[in-house]
């Protein structure tokens, strides 16, 4: 899931000089999940510049995954989850759920 957004990055390599020279350039080709790295002699003077909506796609992955591990670490809620899951795929395959349409049907 997450892991894929992450995968799919493609990294492009720029100096900082030649980002300067030709920054509309090298800012059009960070789209989608191209992503500049700008690179410095100093590791930790290196920047990313990557695309808004695939800024915001990461972003949204990485909060379901903080929000899923607080679930999994919350142990009496998580066995709780186990235990209801067992039970719904009893109840499925009884057919005694109903979906969200016909639950919130309109008469």
């Amino acid at each position: 899931m997450a892991a894929s957004v992450l995968e799919n990055a493609k990294m492009l390599e720029v100096n900082r000089s030649d980002l300067r020279q030709h920054q509309s350039r090298w800012l059009k080709k960070a789209r989608g999940q191209h992503v500049l790295l700008v690179k410095s002699n100093d590791a930790e003077e290196e920047k990313i510049v990557l695309d808004r909506q695939y800024f915001d796609e990461i972003r949204k992955k990485l909060e379901s995954l903080v929000e899923t591990l607080e679930i999994v670490m919350d142990r009496k809620l998580f066995k709780q989850i186990l235990a209801a899951a067992d039970t719904l795929e009893e109840d499925l395959r009884l057919g005694k759920l109903h979906s969200l349409e016909d639950a919130f049907a309109e008469d």
